[in-house]
């Protein structure tokens, strides 16, 4: 799952690795919980891209105030899953990251650790709510079964695309899931790396940049 990440990114890289030519001014954050209006980038018909401030934790408008706001939606089902599929024809996204964050049980404790790539900028398959009169809009990030190098750590993960199909993933021509699998890919799993980091991180309220430091062994 998803449950936790980080954004320090440049906008300019962010608006490059999308093919645009103006981001949006962000402010770093490294510990982004569910619950909080985050930085998505959508299409707005044909080649326009823009970026948008969403709610993390989705509801269509269409659902009613006791409906669930789940911040993930597990790739095997969204395409199928009467609650997802209408975005997943209509409002895919992505979300930038530089890493997020996921917990490890063993032996009665979770060990949180930090999950990043080699070049650091990644970008999350999400779906989203557009904000309508009666809404603000939200969105959720796309989950997978994790990739061997992480697999240790938790069953799933975010899908991370390919930056060559970011695009391609954005493009509203495109509404099946077979048209989407036939032109985009994940990232190449060898790009990820992890190492363990502090507890610090399970407040939410911890903020700054020390808490991707990897932890020291008390050893």
């Amino acid at each position: 799952m998803c449950g936790r990440y980080v954004l320090n990114a440049s906008s300019a890289d962010i608006a490059d690795a999308l093919g645009v030519t103006k981001g949006r001014d962000l402010i770093p954050s490294f510990n982004i919980p569910p619950g909080t209006a985050q930085w998505i980038a959508h299409s707005a018909g044909g080649d326009e891209v823009v970026f948008e401030q969403l709610w993390w934790g989705y509801r269509p408008v269409w659902a009613g105030d006791d409906a669930p706001k789940p911040i993930n939606a597990r790739a095997e089902k969204a395409a199928s899953s009467p609650f997802f599929r209408d975005a997943f024809a209509r409002y895919r996204c992505v979300v930038p990251a530089t890493g997020w964050y996921e917990w490890q049980k063993q032996e009665g404790a979770k060990t949180p650790y930090y999950v990043t790539t080699n070049s650091s900028l990644m970008f999350f398959a999400g779906l989203y709510d557009p904000p309508r009169e009666n809404s603000k809009g939200s969105f959720a990030i796309i989950t997978q079964p994790a990739a061997i190098p992480i697999g240790f750590i938790h069953p799933r993960m975010p899908v991370v695309l390919d930056p060559v199909c970011l695009r391609d993933w954005l493009d509203p021509s495109r509404t099946t899931r077979d048209e989407l699998r036939a032109v985009t890919r994940p990232l190449d799993p060898t790009e990820l790396t992890a190492w363990p980091v502090d507890t610090r991180v399970n407040k939410p309220a911890n903020d700054d940049a020390a808490l991707i430091t990897e932890a020291q062994s008390v050893i």
